[in-house]
């Protein structure tokens, strides 16, 4: 074999390897392109299925809150009612002394039915969404004061805009989770949320001067709670901070583009 056959049978090859190796490098980056878009649609269908499941669940927690304020209000709400008319017109048929028993009786009951009421009105989602979010915060800062076992407060900062109804609910919900973390385990005495609305966004602080707790206790009862929050929150695009340490009291922070 000549010199320039063996120069021939080199090129050649040369060109046959070049080709197989252009060849692989092609395949290589068009497989991993193909698996990248696959992890990223696998991806993408994980978080629109946790993000649907998310939404069913404020869904029917949403419609079971309502189901139990219209069994308050029908149900235990009318019971009482005509209890409170039954004490009245025994009242009219008993010594005197008595009849001061009764009306103490009946006027007892008189509260109770207008904090079911209240309490009603603050379950259901329907009140959120005809009354506003600053009037059903307002409504649920006087049924606190009303219960006398925490001074809660409200303030407003700058003119108050509309938001959709899906936001206001979801937003009162998670305030309403706090609030009530803080009535059942803070042993706070002061309640202090706050409205700022500046342009496009809506910033809503909650603080209370409890006995706090080590956020990073995975077994502490706000756990879940906290879950809740963010689960909602994540379905408005809501911003959603807990900051708490022992014996320092817990400030919650939601951020909320309009």
């Amino acid at each position: 074999m000549g010199q320039t056959e063996i120069q021939l049978l080199v090129l050649i090859t040369t060109i046959i390897v070049l080709i197989l190796a252009i060849t692989l490098i092609v395949f290589f980056f068009y497989f991993q392109q193909k698996k990248t878009a696959y992890l990223l649609k696998q991806r993408e269908t994980q978080l629109r299925f946790d993000e649907e499941i998310t939404k069913s669940k404020s869904e029917i927690q949403e419609q079971a809150l309502q189901n139990i304020s219209w069994e308050i209000h029908d149900n235990v709400g009318q019971l009482l009612s005509v209890a409170k008319m039954q004490l009245n017109i025994l009242q009219m048929s008993v010594p005197e002394e008595a009849q001061i028993k009764i009306q103490e009786t009946g006027d007892i009951i008189g509260k109770s039915l207008d904090e079911l009421r209240g309490l009603a009105k603050s379950l259901n989602p329907e009140t959120i969404k005809n009354k506003g979010l600053l009037d059903s915060i307002s409504l649920e800062i006087e049924r606190f004061n009303r219960l006398k076992v925490i001074k809660a407060s409200l303030s407003i900062i700058n003119e108050p805009f509309v938001l959709s109804n899906e936001k206001e609910i979801i937003l009162f919900r998670i305030l309403q989770e706090f609030c009530n973390n803080s009535l059942k385990y803070s042993k706070a005495k002061n309640l202090d949320v706050t409205l700022t609305f500046d342009q496009n966004k809506l910033t809503i602080s909650a603080v209370d001067n409890g006995i706090g707790f080590n956020i990073e206790d995975k077994e502490n009862h706000t756990g879940i709670g906290l879950l809740n929050m963010k689960s909602r929150g994540k379905l408005i695009g809501a911003d959603i901070e807990l900051n708490s340490s022992v014996n320092q009291g817990t400030k919650l922070y939601i951020c909320c583009e309009k």
